[in-house]
């Protein structure tokens, strides 16, 4: 997994699973997100992702005010978890 800012914008790219998502990732990824100026996270250049990836869109969720990040992009299939988590409307929101 790799990310960055770009025109306020975090992208994410790579596969984002629990085998690649580590401390030093994720510190970086939540630095990145709690940057004032950023708005949004674009999860377009994703490859493949499972729960790991849900878990680190929450982290980033949960450190700014509601609805002041959102979401692009969002795989597949962390959209299915999210849904039987019954957690989508946070993610979407």
């Amino acid at each position: 997994m790799q990310s960055e800012i770009r025109d306020n914008i975090v992208y994410v790219q790579g596969e984002v699973s629990v085998q690649t998502v580590d401390k030093t990732t994720l510190a970086q990824f939540a630095q990145q997100c709690g940057q004032p100026e950023v708005h949004a996270i674009d999860c377009s250049q994703i490859t493949r992702a499972d729960s790991a990836c849900l878990s680190l869109l929450l982290t980033a969720l949960r450190q700014r005010e509601q609805g002041s990040l959102k979401i692009h992009n969002l795989p597949p299939s962390v959209r299915d978890l999210a849904q039987l988590y019954e957690i989508e409307e946070w993610i979407t929101a």
